[in-house]
């Protein structure tokens, strides 16, 4: 008897906790300190401690796509895939044992505005201080020995294949083709008759060019702000001047790829944000798109979405029809100076194209104009939700941070942001769908069947 009711009183107590516990208000975890300052050479650091065992170290150069030159396009996709390659002191097998034998990750990522290198090591001082020579070597003392540029063709080949193997992406780089006029319609692809164009002393001297003081920022996560400011100026030594700049502007205009592919690819892009030049115009831009949809976020569906306007709007225009290689999302790309927003859709080509198309653009000029509380509640805590998933990995906070610094020149803060995210209502949405509707569209489709602007007016 004294068993059983020591087990029911232990039951009981078990019971009340769980109820104090889950009434107790818990701690809002607080966020992690930024530190920042700068080099007397212009780099930007910043750094996050951290209690992970890794140490991650994120590196960014104003050096993407949009500074190519017009007579050496793909210059910049050349940089990036001659990351690893040997340097002034280290030979590529050194380079790629060292970092693998203490079990490091050396990554190196362009955009048209930027090539990003990031080190992820454990966070032991000897071998952060041997990883993190051979990525500053890397970056600043590149070799570009003509017989490795010439052998590192077909690792470029093999890059730009993928603009054939998948037609999602060669959509949205003819997009940028079309749509823009200046360094934004170069590809992140080099063109096909560049590969083997590009010499040691082409490579040589866009380093001179871009990979200078001003053009570069450092964070680091897991490491103290003095330890980094010791890596950074001890390793990474670069004249402290200013790179060339870039001012693309938005012309519109349309492209039609044939291809015997049994689907259909469409992109319609309209003039967007940047992120540098109006919070408001940048953060109404991501409400927008997360509006219209921007694909499904539960991993292996493949039914069109019920909960945003263009996959409403979709299955609308196709009932009764087959929607199974039917997809259509928005898409929001923003740039220093300029952004392109709107949106794709796939369809088989047994699809009305122009129709669907049509469907799609009334839908996206109906969002433009007229959005509902319910709808400005819902993503606004959707947008918040992924600027967290995103920062919780700290690899890609590493990144996003010095990205933030180095275009913007402030820190990113999670809380900060989303107080403007809050403050952002339907008028401010409002008015920029309007200012949007007013630049002329690009439009780029691939397949048999293809709608035109004049279609869509």
């Amino acid at each position: 008897m004294l068993q059983k009711n020591l087990k029911s009183f232990t039951k009981l107590a078990r019971s009340q906790l769980r109820s104090q516990l889950s009434t107790q208000s818990q701690p809002k975890p607080q966020a992690l300190p930024v530190n920042v300052s700068t080099l007397p050479s212009g780099i930007l650091l910043a750094s996050i401690e951290s209690d992970s065992p890794l140490l991650r170290l994120a590196v960014i150069v104003r050096a993407g796509s949009r500074y190519e030159p017009q007579s050496k396009l793909g210059i910049s996709h050349v940089m990036r895939s001659a990351a690893g390659l040997a340097t002034e002191r280290f030979s590529s097998f050194g380079i790629t044992r060292k970092i693998e034998y203490h079990g490091g990750k050396l990554t190196v990522t362009g955009t048209r505005d930027s090539i990003a290198y990031l080190l992820e090591v454990h966070n032991e001082p000897e071998i952060v201080e041997q990883s993190f020579e051979l990525m500053a070597d890397t970056i600043t003392r590149p070799a570009f020995k003509p017989w490795e540029v010439s052998d590192n063709n077909e690792r470029l080949q093999a890059d730009c294949s993928i603009l054939e193997d998948v037609p999602f992406i060669k959509l949205t780089e003819t997009l940028h083709q079309v749509a823009f006029k200046g360094g934004l319609r170069n590809s992140l692809y080099s063109p096909s008759f560049m590969i083997g164009k590009h010499r040691s002393e082409d490579l040589h001297k866009f380093h001179r060019e871009h990979f200078v003081g001003m053009n570069v920022c450092a964070v680091g996560i897991g490491c103290d702000h003095h330890q980094l400011t010791e890596m950074i100026s001890g390793n990474i030594v670069l004249p402290s001047s200013v790179g060339p700049k870039d001012s693309s502007v938005f012309i519109g205009g349309e492209m039609h790829i044939d291809s015997s592919s049994p689907l259909n690819y469409i992109a319609v892009g309209f003039e967007g944000a940047s992120f540098n030049k109006s919070s408001k115009d940048y953060l109404a831009a991501s409400l927008l798109s997360k509006i219209l949809g921007v694909g499904t976020q539960v991993k292996n569906l493949r039914d069109l979405s019920q909960v945003n306007r263009l996959g409403k709007a979709a299955s609308e225009f196709l009932k009764g029809q087959n929607t199974a290689n039917v997809s259509v999302s928005s898409f929001n790309y923003n740039y220093e100076n300029n952004g392109i927003i709107g949106f794709n859709l796939v369809a088989p080509n047994t699809i009305d194209a122009v129709g669907f198309t049509k469907a799609m653009m009334k839908e996206f000029r109906s969002a433009c104009n007229s959005i509902t509380d319910a709808e400005l509640k819902e993503v606004k805590n959707n947008l918040k939700t992924s600027i967290l998933i995103q920062l919780d990995n700290e690899a890609s906070m590493a990144y996003e941070q010095a990205f933030c610094l180095l275009m913007t020149g402030q820190k990113l803060n999670a809380d900060e942001l989303f107080k403007q995210i809050d403050g952002i209502g339907m008028n401010e949405i409002k008015n920029f769908g309007q200012k949007l509707l007013k630049s002329k569209p690009a439009l780029v489709s691939i397949g048999i069947n293809h709608p035109y602007l004049s279609d869509l007016e």
